[in-house]
C-alpha cells in the first residue's frame, strides 16, 4: 500500500511540475521533461529518509527559491529561455540543494550544524548575487567579460564601481545576502534522519549518489555556464594574444602603402550551416525564404545557385575565405593577410558584429581575425567549446544601431544561424514547419534567417552611404541524410551554401562594370574561399602581393570552371557533384 502512496506522491508531483513549467514556457519537451521525474522521485525519497517532511520542504525551499530567482534576471534582460533550459537548471538546484540538506542531516543538532549551512549557502548564493549586481548595474545578465573584469579589478576599485553604479540597491542586496544563508541555517538545522538503522544508512547513500549524478549530469547550465566559460577565457587568451602578435609580424611586408578602395559601406553576412537546398528562393518545396521570393524580383538582388564550401567545418571554411589564403593557391595560411587587415590599411573602418562564440582554441583563426576589426560586439558571452547563446540572431538587428557609422567601412556580421541544435536557433513563434522532427526544425531556422536578413537590409538601407550587402554561409549541412556537417561522414549537401547579394542604386552608378560582371556571373560555380578576392574586388581595393583576378567572382577575368573548383581543402572536385546529377 505504502508503495503505491509513493507512486502516485511521484506522478503528482511530476505532472505538476511539468504542467507549471510548460505553461510557463509555452512549450513542452518529453526528453527534458524526464528531469522532472527525476526531481519527482528524489523529492518523494527526501522525505521518506528524514524525520519531518514539513522541515524538509521548507528546507529545500529557501536554496531553491534564491538559486531560481536567476530565472527573473533572464526574463528581465530579454535573454532567451527555453524549456530544455529551465528544466536542467531546476535539476540541479534541487540536486544540489538535497546532497546539503542529507549532509546536515548527518550533523548532530547544535550550533555546528547550521553553521555548516550557513558557510555552505554563502557559497552557493554568491554565484547569484553577482547576477543580481550585474543586473543593478548594467541591466544586463553576467557574461564572461564581467567576470574577468571583476577578477582582474581589486577589492577597493570593485566595492567603488558597485556603489557609484547601484547606491543604495548594493547595500540591500549585500544585507539581503547574508540573511538568506542565515534563514536556510535555521530551516536546516530542524532536518533530522528518521532513524539510524542500516537500512536508512542504505538509503541515504543511494540518495547521495542519485543526487550526485543528476547534479553532474545538469551541471551545464546557463548558471553554472559563466564561470567555465571564465575559466576558458583565461586558457584561452594567452594564445590569442600569441597569435595576434604573429599575424602583425608576418603582413607587416605585405599591408597596402596607401589608401585605396571606393568609400561607402560594404556588409559581408556570414551565415551558419545554411543549406541552400532548403530555402524556397532556390527551389525548395516549401515556402521557407518569403522575403527572399520577393526579392527574386528585385533587380538590386542577385542570386548565385551554384555556390559551395570550401570546407564542411566553420573554423576552417572562415579561415580561408577571410584570407587571402584559398584552395588554389600556395600561399602560407600564417602569412595570408586578412579581409579586416586590408579593409585597415585601405582607410575602411571595420566592425565586427557576432553572435558566435568568442576566444576558443579551435576557433582562433577566426578570432584572430575578428580581433583586428576597429569596433568589435559580441552578443554571444559565451566562450569556449559551446554552443550556448544568450540571444537569438535578430539581436545584431539592434547591435547594428551600437555601430559608429564611417564614409568609409566594412562591417562583418557572423550570425549563429542554422547550427545543431536547431530548436534553439529561432523564437517560438518562427516554429511554423513541424511534422518531420529535426527537419522541420531545422526549416524553421531558414525561415528566421530570412526574417533577420531583411531586417538587417532594411535598417542598412536607412544608412547614408550604404553601397552593398553580401551573403554566404561558412558551409551546409547534410541535414537531408539525417547528418550534419561532420567531414567523417561526408556528403556533398554539406557544401550546398546560399549565396546572394544586394548593390544600392549608388553602387550600380558608381561601380557599373563591377555590378554587370556579378550579374552576368550568377550562373558561374564558385566557392566560399574566394569571398575573399569578391569583396575586394566589390570594393575596388588592389594589390599585387595578394589579389588574384581569377578569383573575384565580380572581375570579368573570373574563371568559374567546375573542373577547377574543389572542396574539403581540395580532396573532392566540385564537378564530382555536378555529373552526379
Amino acid at each position: 500500500m505504502k508503495k503505491k502512496l509513493y507512486l502516485v506522491q511521484v506522478l503528482i508531483l511530476y505532472i505538476v511540475f511539468t504542467a507549471v513549467t510548460t505553461i510557463a514556457m509555452g512549450e513542452f519537451s518529453f526528453k527534458h521533461s524526464l528531469f522532472l521525474l527525476i526531481d519527482a522521485i528524489l523529492l518523494t525519497a527526501g522525505t521518506k529518509l528524514l524525520e519531518d517532511t514539513r522541515a524538509y520542504y521548507g528546507g529545500i525551499a529557501v536554496p531553491i527559491a534564491v538559486l531560481s530567482s536567476a530565472f527573473i534576471i533572464r526574463i528581465l534582460t530579454s535573454t532567451y529561455l527555453r524549456i530544455r533550459d529551465v528544466d536542467v537548471y531546476l535539476s540541479f538546484c534541487l540536486a544540489v540543494s538535497n546532497i546539503i540538506l542529507i549532509l546536515t542531516a548527518l550533523i548532530p543538532k547544535g550550533v555546528l550544524k547550521r553553521f555548516f549551512v550557513f558557510i555552505t549557502g554563502a557559497v552557493l548564493f554568491l554565484p547569484i548575487l553577482l547576477c543580481w549586481g550585474f543586473y543593478a548595474s548594467e541591466q544586463s545578465w553576467l557574461n564572461v567579460d564581467a567576470v574577468m573584469t571583476i577578477l582582474q579589478t581589486n577589492p577597493s576599485e570593485a566595492i567603488g564601481y558597485v556603489q557609484g553604479r547601484t547606491g543604495w540597491f548594493a547595500i540591500l542586496l549585500l544585507a539581503v545576502y547574508f540573511l538568506l544563508p542565515a534563514v536556510w541555517a535555521n530551516a536546516a538545522g530542524k532536518v533530522r534522519l528518521v532513524t539510524k538503522s542500516k537500512q536508512i544508512v542504505a538509503g541515504i547513500a543511494v540518495f547521495l549518489l542519485l543526487n550526485s549524478v543528476l547534479m553532474v549530469r545538469t551541471g551545464d547550465n546557463f548558471v553554472t555556464v559563466i564561470g567555465k566559460d571564465a575559466r576558458n577565457y583565461q586558457s584561452n587568451y594567452d594564445e590569442y594574444k600569441r597569435l595576434v602578435e604573429t599575424r602583425k609580424q608576418r603582413l607587416e611586408n605585405s599591408m597596402l602603402k596607401s589608401n585605396t578602395g571606393k568609400p561607402g559601406i560594404y556588409v559581408l553576412v556570414i551565415g551558419e550551416s545554411h543549406n541552400r537546398k532548403h530555402m524556397s528562393a532556390f527551389g525548395y518545396k516549401l515556402k521557407t525564404t518569403p522575403w527572399l521570393d520577393t526579392m527574386r524580383q528585385n533587380p538590386n538582388m542577385l542570386f548565385f545557385p551554384h555556390a559551395y564550401s570550401c570546407d564542411v567545418q566553420t573554423t576552417k571554411t572562415l579561415a580561408y575565405a577571410l584570407t587571402a589564403k584559398n584552395q588554389y593557391n600556395s600561399m602560407d595560411l600564417l602569412e595570408a593577410v586578412s579581409l579586416i587587415d586590408v579593409a585597415k590599411a585601405a582607410g575602411y573602418k571595420t566592425v565586427w558584429l557576432s553572435n558566435q562564440v568568442r576566444y576558443s582554441v579551435q576557433d582562433t583563426p577566426v578570432t584572430v581575425v575578428a580581433g583586428e576589426a576597429d569596433q568589435q560586439i559580441w552578443a554571444n558571452s559565451h566562450h569556449g567549446r559551446t554552443l550556448d547563446t544568450d540571444y537569438y540572431d535578430g539581436e545584431l538587428v539592434k547591435r547594428l544601431n551600437s555601430i559608429d557609422q564611417s564614409e568609409k567601412m566594412l562591417v562583418v556580421v557572423h550570425l549563429m544561424g542554422s547550427h545543431a541544435p536547431y530548436h534553439y536557433r529561432y523564437p517560438l513563434e518562427y516554429g511554423q514547419f513541424r511534422d518531420h522532427g529535426d527537419l522541420s526544425e531545422y526549416d524553421n531556422t531558414i525561415l528566421y534567417n530570412d526574417k533577420v536578413m531583411q531586417r538587417i537590409l532594411e535598417t542598412l538601407q536607412t544608412w547614408d552611404g550604404f553601397k552593398s550587402l553580401v551573403y554566404f554561409s561558412d558551409h551546409g549541412e547534410g541535414i537531408d541524410k539525417g547528418k550534419e556537417h561532420n567531414p567523417v561522414g561526408f556528403i556533398f549537401d554539406m557544401t550546398y551554401i546560399p549565396l546572394y547579394m544586394y548593390f544600392s542604386p549608388a553602387f550600380q552608378s558608381e561601380s557599373t562594370g563591377v555590378f554587370q560582371a556579378l550579374r552576368e556571373a550568377q550562373t558561374q560555380y564558385f566557392t566560399n574561399d574566394l569571398i575573399f578576392n569578391t569583396m575586394l574586388g566589390i570594393m575596388d581595393i588592389r594589390n599585387e602581393a595578394f589579389y588574384e583576378a581569377e578569383n573575384n567572382l565580380a572581375s570579368p577575368a573570373y574563371n568559374g570552371d567546375v573542373n577547377r573548383l574543389k572542396t574539403l581543402y581540395g580532396k573532392r572536385s566540385i564537378a564530382e557533384d555536378v555529373a552526379a546529377r
